[in-house]
């Protein structure tokens, strides 16, 4: 605030018409400059506003003011004065300096009120205004509660951001800190990486979703950075909760031994060495479940062109695992049409090779007749022929046909040597099997152990438990035994199946209860 005598006011004296002893005193006036102040616009944040304002004591008697007050909705306009109650001089002013600070984009107005003891205008007013330029970030929804998402489904939010301001927007950074594990994921899907530029008015959006994977609370927090300068970062959160969407129980009791005739149909046509050697190789990985269980099991031998067999191994033998291994090496020069399902059929038809009073199938067995072929069935009548004949000789669940076969429908292709291979698709094999309700297995695998394991896990029955949904939620499967909680044992996704450590199999009797929860989606 500075202080100014006025010398011009002289000419009031010098033309006067008056004598000098006519000339009247006038009282205190007050005179304000300017009335208006426009600061025009300004860029918030890099630039600010400077001016100033006058008061004048026109009078010839001393003017008193109060400090001059500063009405304002905000802060943008600032304006200090050092004392309470001013005094001017006749023909002096006061100045004093008013500043203005855009924050954003805006449009600010306010007014200064000057109170004096000027009789005539006691109350005198300047009005202020300005413009602030600037870009303004703005995003939403600012918060997103998924709510409860059943685990595996999905919720999504999509998140915008909009440049509310009329310069130019930059988006440096987009950040997300999450709870873990990390279900919700944060997508900028066709968008490049940041930074991104928003002219006035556009806008850009991202997706957050929302994938639960267990049970329990998720949140997110998305940080995004940027070039407005009332609010360079804005925080949007997200969160929900992982829910199941179905619970089941399903009991079992443990069968008694199982009484398994086991009729193995070799192909021994030129293409099968690799083949009959894997099976071989393996074939370990098959016996031990029958020995762990305990099974009672008979097993015999024929190949694709012959239905007879040399011998029979059961558990009374020396080396079952040493005679099967050396059985299934049929060799190679049988007949380029194999007729596996036919010779099946001779085989269990005639009671001198396996069929009824004779050394192989017993009544109260079920009969286990696996296929391991390259090529299709080239059996007479075609596959569903024999189907009158399986249904007869065993009653329903008590065949199951399985194979180890070309895949269906299209074949698979295998190393040998330093040649690819093909064979064919299974096809008659893998109906028959289909219409009873077993399992095939891909001749072209390359871990024969793992298939022969898996094929008798399910042959022999008592280790493995199929569930009965679809998508359980692996983390959720608990096993009890007589109502005591297990852990011996592992899911089998392929078979969809709780299946027992070798040797912890439940015992004959016991009830075995498998509680899960199944994914929602």
């Amino acid at each position: 605030m500075r202080k100014i005598f006025l010398l011009g006011l002289l000419f009031l004296i010098g033309c006067s018409d008056y004598t000098v002893a006519g000339i009247e005193k006038r009282q205190q006036e007050i005179l304000v400059h300017p009335e208006h102040i426009d600061f025009g616009h300004l860029e918030s944040g890099l630039e600010t506003g400077q001016d100033t304002f006058q008061i004048i004591n026109t009078g010839d008697k001393e003017l008193i003011i109060f400090a001059p007050v500063l009405v304002s909705g905000n802060d943008r306009f600032e304006l200090e004065t050092d004392e309470e109650i001013y005094t001017i001089g006749a023909g002096e002013l006061l100045e004093f300096e008013i500043g203005y600070i855009p924050v954003t984009f805006e449009h600010n107005g306010a007014y200064i009120e000057i109170i004096s003891d000027d009789e005539d205008e006691p109350v005198s007013i300047i009005t202020l205004e300005g413009y602030g330029d600037a870009p303004v970030m703005t995003v939403a929804p600012e918060v997103f509660d998924y709510g409860d998402i059943s685990i595996g489904c999905d919720n999504e939010e999509r998140v915008t951001i909009r440049n509310d301001g009329n310069l130019d927007l930059s988006i440096t950074s987009v950040t997300q800190m999450v709870t873990q594990p990390a279900d919700i994921d944060m997508e900028f899907g066709s968008l490049p990486e940041p930074p991104w530029v928003l002219i006035p008015g556009q806008e850009i959006d991202f997706l957050v979703s929302y994938v639960p994977l267990d049970i329990g609370h998720d949140e997110s927090l998305v940080t995004i950075e940027g070039s407005d300068p009332e609010r360079p970062e804005a925080i949007v959160i997200q969160y929900g909760d992982g829910d199941v969407e179905q619970w089941y129980t399903h009991q079992w009791q443990q069968d008694e031994i199982p009484i398994l005739d086991v009729l193995w149909v070799i192909d021994n046509s030129g293409s099968m060495m690799p083949f009959q050697a894997n099976l071989s190789a393996n074939i370990g990985s098959f016996m031990s479940a029958f020995v762990s269980t305990g099974a009672d099991y008979r097993m015999a031998v024929i190949t694709t062109d012959m239905p007879t067999f040399a011998t029979i191994i059961d558990p009374t033998h020396p080396d079952p695992e040493g005679a099967l291994s050396s059985l299934v090496v049929t060799g190679i020069m049988g007949s380029a049409y194999e007729k596996g399902i036919e010779m099946a059929y001779d085989s269990l038809n005639d009671p001198s090779a396996a069929g009824p009073g004779g050394a192989f199938l017993r009544e109260d067995a079920k009969l286990i007749v696996i296929f391991v072929s390259d090529e299709p069935d080239y059996s007479a009548g075609g596959w569903s022929s024999y189907i009158p004949f399986f249904d007869a000789i065993k009653p329903h669940g008590d065949f199951i046909p399985y194979g180890v076969i070309g895949d269906y429908p299209s074949g698979c292709q295998y190393q040998y040597g330093t040649m690819l291979r093909t064979a064919q698709a299974g096809v008659g094999y893998w109906d028959l099997i289909d219409h009873y309700g077993g399992s095939w297995y891909s001749i072209c695998a390359s871990d024969w152990g793992v298939q022969l394991q898996d094929m008798a896990d399910q042959v022999t029955a008592r280790r493995t438990f199929e569930l009965e949904e679809d998508n359980p939620i692996e983390s959720t499967i608990s096993v009890y035994v007589n109502g005591q909680l297990t852990t011996v044992w592992l899911y089998d996704s392929t078979l969809n199946a709780v299946v027992f450590n070798t040797g912890t199999e439940p015992s004959e009797g016991q009830t075995i209860d498998i509680e899960y929860a199944t994914w929602g989606c």
